[in-house]
């Protein structure tokens, strides 16, 4: 929504940041699923569709004989504040930005 909110500032129309928003998304979608051994210490780490994802570590917890989950035993919790907070500083980055623009736009029609 951050990156939609960034293009509609440039547009003309409403629905050019639509298209060029899930545009965006789905080729760094691509581009973050590509496993190549250079592009994945250089690029992906900065690519925010790198973690959208990390929310899913929440479901992995581990269990017990029984079969019951263990509580507070989530795989991953540093990795999941990570890309949280890279998503966060994206967000921040793209409103800002947005405003920033919007305020110096000079509106007369």
């Amino acid at each position: 929504a951050a990156l939609a909110f960034l293009l509609s500032v440039f547009a003309e129309n409403s629905i050019g940041p639509i298209v060029s928003t899930i545009s965006i998304v789905i080729v760094f979608t691509i581009l973050s699923e590509m496993q190549i051994p250079l592009y994945d210490r250089t690029v992906k780490p900065f690519l925010f569709t790198s973690h959208m994802l990390a929310w899913k570590g929440l479901f992995y917890c581990q269990v017990d004989a029984g079969g019951t989950a263990i509580p507070g035993t989530i795989e991953n919790i540093h990795a999941i504040a990570k890309s949280s907070g890279i998503l966060i500083l994206y967000i921040i980055s793209f409103v800002s930005a947005a405003i920033f623009v919007f305020n110096r736009k000079d509106i007369l029609s």
